[in-house]
């Protein structure tokens, strides 16, 4: 049996120009509406976010998650699971754009659009392989769960 994790190279917040891109190749043709997911998402579930400039970060194995600008540490509140943690802004990032891919990949699954079912489908499971290898794998699995 074999239970070595596979290490995966760091993460990359991109470049300017190559941002137009990211977002429709994270979420497909609802880009729009799933990027203001995320921010709806961040001001519900992150008790002190106030708004602020977003990273988009590719992961090295394809797909991505866009994540909070800077080092600030944020309280995640999900009174529904009853979870308050505090983390990074790279763990709610993480956090915020899975919990966007999970809606959005179950809007489209009763909506009847496969292809973009099964896009935010993959993308989902892209991260979750990236977060099993993040320092916060604890809060973010926690979070999630």
């Amino acid at each position: 049996m074999n239970t070595q994790h596979h290490v995966y190279p760091p993460a990359s917040v991109l470049a300017d120009f190559v941002n137009l891109r990211f977002l429709p190749s994270l979420f497909g043709h609802d880009y729009a509406q799933a990027e203001n997911n995320v921010y709806l998402y961040a001001s519900r579930y992150l008790a002190n976010y106030d708004g602020t400039v977003w990273d988009f970060v590719q992961l090295p194995g394809g797909g991505g998650y866009m994540k909070p600008e800077g080092e600030e540490r944020y309280m995640y509140s999900n009174p529904y699971h009853w979870t308050e943690l505090e983390i990074s802004a790279d763990a709610a990032g993480i956090i915020i754009t899975a919990l966007v891919l999970n809606h959005r990949s179950w809007l489209y699954d009763r909506h009847d659009d496969e292809e973009l079912c099964a896009h935010f489908c993959q993308r989902h499971r892209q991260l979750m392989e990236f977060v099993k290898t993040h320092p916060e794998a604890a809060a973010i699995f926690c979070a999630l769960n």
